[in-house]
């Protein structure tokens, strides 16, 4: 069985996402995830399919993702439910009129992968742009209640020196002679984008902006330093950290992600824009590597970064984001996802079994 299929049926991964709160308003509804087999995207449908299970009006749910393959194996014990449909498409093309009907997009399509960034940084900003304008056309010609745009908080740039966390209305510089700057300004005019859309079309528009995400979604060759970590926990491998680890980070377990992104395109206000994050996971960079290293029974090593690898690094000295906005729409983190490091460990072990 293939290990997205074991994390999917793992009974500690499944009994977070019935934790999850905010999922009566998809009833009879139909919701797109553009980038369904991410480490986000994937985790919602998740969430959304195991609740459909249980409900007599249930959501449909359109899985997008640019490759068919890649959403077979992911949601391979969901393929014959009329419920559930697989759009195999790149978000820079027009869509077909064969989805149909839309109530909710939710836009994560992009790379994340800061290898796949530096690689690809034209694909990178353009998945951002132009299929943010995909969609939204689609969603305002196919009856589409709410969009939801899944930013980042690397859209903020580089903080000022007194600056304790990042709240939404805050916009640092970034360097435009870095191709790594392909993401933060494809988030940024991404943003723009929905706000014109909103102004000018009467689009309904939210937007997230995740702090550093972990959790057993996240993919084997995903080059993202918690991915590293958590994978090589889990193998008990040690753990190797190519800087001093220094940067502070805000980060969030995938499925209280997930609950919080619910929440703004449930509840959220039309045009505003809500930081994701866990104050209960808020550690450096090294902090992290050991609690996963420790988790998994194995150590951290220091080693020294080749140029190649320093190309994807993100130069911010310090991430951390003020999730108050979001803390006031009602969201808190799962009461089931205290011990999220150590879950993830045990989760992704198991499945490698």
């Amino acid at each position: 069985m293939a290990i997205a299929m074991k994390i999917r049926e793992n009974s500690k991964y499944t009994a977070q996402l019935r934790e999850i709160r905010e999922l009566s308003f998809l009833a009879g509804k139909t919701v797109l995830v553009a980038g369904a087999g991410g480490m986000l995207g994937g985790c919602l449908v998740d969430a959304v399919l195991l609740w459909n299970q249980e409900q007599e009006r249930r959501c449909r749910v359109v899985a997008m993702g640019r490759n068919r393959g890649t959403l077979e194996a992911r949601f391979q014990d969901s393929l014959g439910d009329p419920n559930f449909t697989i759009a195999a498409h790149d978000v820079c093309h027009p869509l077909e009129d064969s989805l149909g009907h839309v109530d909710y997009i939710i836009h994560g399509a992009s790379n994340a992968d800061p290898a796949n960034m530096a690689k690809y940084p034209v694909d990178t900003l353009l998945a951002n742009v132009t299929g943010t304008k995909t969609l939204l056309e689609y969603g305002l010609s196919h009856g589409m209640e709410r969009f939801l745009y899944v930013s980042s908080g690397e859209a903020y740039g580089q903080p000022d020196g007194e600056l304790h966390a990042f709240w939404e209305d805050y916009c640092g510089p970034v360097d435009l002679k870095n191709p790594r700057s392909c993401y933060p300004e494809g988030k940024r005019a991404a943003e723009v984008l929905c706000q014109s859309y909103g102004s000018q079309y009467g689009a309904q528009v939210v937007i997230v902006r995740p702090c550093h995400l972990f959790g057993p979604t996240m993919a084997q060759k995903d080059s993202r330093a918690a991915a590293e970590f958590f994978w090589r926990g889990a193998r008990g491998q040690d753990i190797l950290l190519k800087s001093a680890g220094t940067t502070e980070r805000s980060h969030c377990y995938v499925v209280d992600a997930v609950d919080a992104l619910l929440t703004v395109l449930a509840r959220g206000e039309a045009g505003s824009v809500y930081n994701i994050a866990d104050r209960r996971y808020q550690m450096t960079v090294r902090e992290l590597a050991e609690k996963a290293a420790a988790a998994g029974g194995s150590r951290v090593i220091f080693q020294e970064a080749g140029n190649q690898e320093k190309k994807k690094y993100l130069a911010v000295s310090r991430q951390v984001l003020d999730s108050a906005r979001l803390e006031k729409l009602g969201w808190k983190p799962l009461a089931g996802t205290e011990n999220a490091i150590e879950d993830t460990i045990t989760i992704l072990r198991e499945a490698e079994k």
